[in-house]
């Protein structure tokens, strides 16, 4: 799953250029399209030949006065795309974008040069622009970015552009299930008949309809009643996918944009962020101690004051360390990049990426400790790097794991005491493995029971030990899993089910199984065969009486109905306790009963030990008192 989101000035053709490419307006709101100027966020999506997925849009605005929206939506995106008009070529919004698309890290982009049409008769003019295009993009993040020419209005380059959007989409990772969903809050609204809907990009982990959720950092509580990715209805929403989320016991009132909804227990709010810190070369003054800024992290827009450490100031082109005091809690974790901007007059001029969530106090700014341990959270804690070997090796004992981690005991239970504390990782019995692991195994259980009913809807539920093979688990692994799926196992263990699963037969199937009661009731000890039975009502349906405990397989060959069953073992036990052993004779002349099924009951209780054979003899293994 993967987004794409727009950046460039103001009328350089952004938003026509998503109508080009998806079809879909994003331009959603009445004064947007009246202005013919975006002004929030737009979504679409489109499907690229060669992905199996269909690809979001976030297109945001180009406009000075709207930058703060922009902020909102650019931060989960995947690949940028860096919109410039070819008739007016790099504009001041068009560095202020390219400058927070740097900041953010976005690793892919391409350069659309829009309205090539409009200056078609002066090649000399495109060829200026492509080159003060490539000036611009050195030392960013896009430097290698392609640049393709198109024109939204005639078409040309738009086929171009879509192979250039496969190539770059199919070299970007898939954005991995660390099992710690967290949806940034991007838009907020309700819908008749359902109620409140938040929209936003997943990132960190899965989204389930069910699944109890939180909403930081108020840490209000809901549950998620549906949900939806491009209008699609979804069980299950993946990371990198833009979701709507249909959310209960939460009203439209309760929520705005910059909110997270999240699992529980994933992250907390906090006042305070200790960060590295990267002031832009293009900013007009030093980030001076106490600035007071707006931070921008995720959809989250908020006030801080910022403490430089171990400096006097951080100038423009430099780096540095800071901790921001913010005066409203935000929530977010370590590793998130983030955005400044100076509130008057408004400009961007810094960012960066969060060290420390919760550092729990203000530092002293000069304390050479609380440098080098910042310099240390940037380069990657024990705990860090013991996590990507994880995800390289999981699941694996912990034992096992020590080893090919090579470190000492010490070592190694110090940095895997960081990552379980922290709730990156698990340790079930004697296995350890990342949470995102452990929430996908428990999405592939529950996808693999899923298909399993749909494939036989007449089976009540997949064998438990067929599931355990599927996934390649160990048993001390498997069980505790289960218990946590939410999934409900039944027949004593043997086979696991969905809650809302069951077996519904049709009216001409019911009709055929009370014909085959009456048959098994009529015949009494000689039962029609196990084929015979199949025949009367087919093979799905005796495997589902089977299931439903309706039906007594006890070999091949021979069935009876679970009445007529326990009344022949009651029979026969009730016979051994009188006499105290028997024969295979004894129990025909008992039951008046051929050797075929004599032999077939006999068996069937050896193998339930209710009986225990010596030689031709049978007696009841554990004497009733």
């Amino acid at each position: 799953m993967y987004v794409i989101g727009t950046a460039g000035h103001v009328d350089h053709g952004k938003s026509t250029l998503v109508r080009a490419l998806t079809g879909i307006d994003p331009d959603r709101l009445r004064e947007e399209q009246e202005r013919e100027m975006t002004i929030d966020l737009g979504f679409a999506w489109l499907r690229l030949e060669g992905l199996a997925e269909e690809v979001g849009v976030v297109d945001v605005p180009g406009h000075r006065d709207f930058i703060e929206n922009m902020l909102a939506g650019v931060g989960g995106i995947d690949l940028a795309l860096l919109v410039i008009a070819a008739d007016e070529g790099v504009m001041p919004q068009t560095n202020e974008h390219l400058a927070i698309l740097d900041l953010l890290a976005v690793q892919r982009g391409l350069v659309v040069l829009t309205k090539v049409d409009m200056v078609g008769a002066d090649p000399d003019w495109l060829e200026l622009v492509q080159l003060d295009i490539h000036d611009k993009l050195q030392g960013t993040v896009l430097a290698d970015a392609p640049i393709v020419p198109v024109s939204a209005r005639t078409g040309q380059g738009m086929a171009e552009l879509r192979a250039a959007l496969v190539r770059h989409l199919r070299q970007t990772e898939p954005r991995p299930n660390l099992g710690r969903p967290r949806l940034p809050i991007d838009r907020v609204f309700s819908v008749a008949g359902f109620g409140t809907v938040v929209t936003g990009t997943l990132t960190g982990g899965q989204l389930r309809v069910g699944e109890a959720v939180e909403i930081q950092p108020t840490g209000l509580k809901g549950r998620i009643r549906g949900l939806q990715s491009h209008r699609t209805k979804r069980d299950v929403a993946q990371p990198g996918s833009r979701v709507a989320v249909n959310v209960t016991g939460l009203d439209k009132e309760e929520l705005a944009r910059g909110q997270v909804l999240t699992a529980e227990g994933v992250v907390r709010p906090t006042l305070l962020v200790d960060v590295a810190y990267r002031q832009l070369a293009t900013a007009e003054r030093p980030l001076r101690h106490n600035s007071e800024v707006k931070l921008f992290v995720g959809a989250a827009e908020v006030v801080a004051r910022a403490r430089v450490l171990g400096q006097a100031d951080i100038a423009p082109g430099h780096t540095g360390w800071v901790q921001f005091a913010l005066r409203d809690p935000i929530a977010v974790l370590r590793g998130d990049r983030f955005i400044i901007r100076q509130p008057s007059p408004p400009a961007t001029i810094g960012g960066g990426q969060v060290l420390d969530a919760h550092p729990g106090r203000q530092h002293r700014r000069f304390r050479p400790e609380v440098v080098a341990r910042l310099r240390t959270l940037e380069q990657g804690t024990p705990g860090d790097l013991l996590l990507q070997k994880l995800q390289r090796l999981e699941p694996i004992t912990a034992v096992k794991f020590q080893r090919e981690a090579g470190l000492d005991a010490d070592q190694f239970g110090e940095a895997l005491a960081e990552v379980l504390a922290d709730g990156r990782a698990m340790q079930v019995e004697q296995t350890v493995l990342s949470r995102g692991r452990y929430q996908a195994l428990l999405g592939e259980m529950a996808q693999l029971v899923r298909q399993h009913h749909a494939q036989n809807p007449l089976r009540l539920g997949m064998p438990r030990e067929e599931i355990r093979s599927r996934l390649k688990l160990t048993a001390a692994l498997f069980t505790p899993l289960l218990a946590q799926s939410g999934l409900v196992v039944v027949q004593g263990g043997a086979l696991v089910r969905e809650p809302d699963h069951a077996v519904r037969f049709t009216a001409a199937q019911e009709a055929r199984i009370a014909t085959l009661r009456q048959q098994l009731a009529h015949a009494g000890v000689q039962s029609p065969s196990v084929k015979e039975v199949q025949a009367a009502v087919g093979e799905d349906v005796y495997y589902a009486l089977v299931d439903m405990g309706e039906l007594v397989p006890l070999n091949d060959s021979v069935v009876y109905a679970t009445a007529d069953y326990q009344a022949l073992v009651g029979q026969i036990t009730a016979h051994l306790q009188e006499h105290g052993a028997t024969s295979t004779a004894d129990v025909r002349d008992l039951l008046n009963a051929s050797r075929k099924y004599v032999i077939a009951l006999l068996e069937h209780l050896d193998e339930q030990k209710i009986t225990r054979r010596t030689g031709d003899v049978r007696d009841l293994n554990t004497p009733l008192p």
